[in-house]
């Protein structure tokens, strides 16, 4: 695809959705429903969830108007159509025009990264990030949108989604029924590998109802439960993360 075609395609028709991408939606949409009824038994927990995603877009110049109207028909099938407020960022190699919109239950950040090189066209970045205290059924649709989207741009994006939560009591990963072990029972994941560090219990899993994953030691995963117990608190603070947990804990 040339630069002017690419260029365009972002530009005029990304509110356009194909129809094999829809079906494929569908299709995900279904295997993934499991996924939503798994997040439910952190409902009523007191937590945030962290949807981000980034891919790469190409090589190629921009100008700073067709950034901002590349961001805004991100935003537009993100469902964001008003509010936002527009950012510059640099640094000693890369530029970056931001979209932000702070809404009462979520901020989204959209961002297109220039990262320069000496004496070629820039390669650019899609990164997309929002934080919301929605509901957990919420947060994974809004996971799936966010996949969905780099899907009909035509972008290989990587999504994370990440939730984190407190819990009253030891919500051990060795007991039995406890919130590890329903979301690994809802999600039909097997688990890979288990380890015990500093205080911290991490869980790995895998599960089919769920199409990307990473590699851990030669396996598959895409399923990740990070615990850690405060005594004196008598309080459990959890990250879940769809592949993985990216954030420290």
């Amino acid at each position: 695809m040339t630069k002017k075609i690419k260029i365009s395609f972002l530009m005029v028709v990304w509110s356009i959705v194909a129809i094999q991408v829809y079906i494929n939606h569908q299709e995900k949409t279904q295997r993934q429903s499991q996924t939503v009824t798994a997040f439910s038994v952190v409902q009523e927990q007191t937590g945030e969830a962290l949807i981000s995603g980034y891919g790469y877009f190409g090589t190629m110049e921009l100008s700073g108007e067709t950034r901002e109207t590349m961001l805004v028909n991100l935003a537009n099938k993100l469902g964001i159509t008003d509010g936002y407020t527009f950012q510059d960022g640099e640094g000693e190699d890369f530029e970056k025009k931001l979209l932000v919109k702070e809404g009462k239950q979520a901020v989204t950040t959209l961002q297109l990264i220039s990262m320069l090189g000496s004496g070629t066209e820039p390669d650019q970045y899609i990164v997309m990030e929002i934080r919301t205290r929605q509901n957990m059924e919420a947060a994974v649709s809004l996971y799936q949108r966010m996949k969905r989207v780099y899907e009909e741009i035509g972008v290989d994006g990587d999504v994370n989604l990440e939730i984190t939560l407190e819990q009253d009591g030891n919500a051990s990963l060795e007991e039995p029924g406890g919130l590890t072990e329903q979301i690994f029972a809802l999600t039909q994941a097997k688990e890979v590998d288990s380890i015990q560090k500093d205080g911290i219990a991490t869980i790995y899993g895998y599960t089919k109802k769920e199409d990307s994953y990473l590699k851990w030691n030669g396996k598959k995963v895409n399923l990740q439960v990070a615990m850690y117990y405060d005594e004196e608190q008598d309080k459990s603070y959890v990250k879940i993360g769809v592949p993985i947990v990216n954030t420290s804990y």
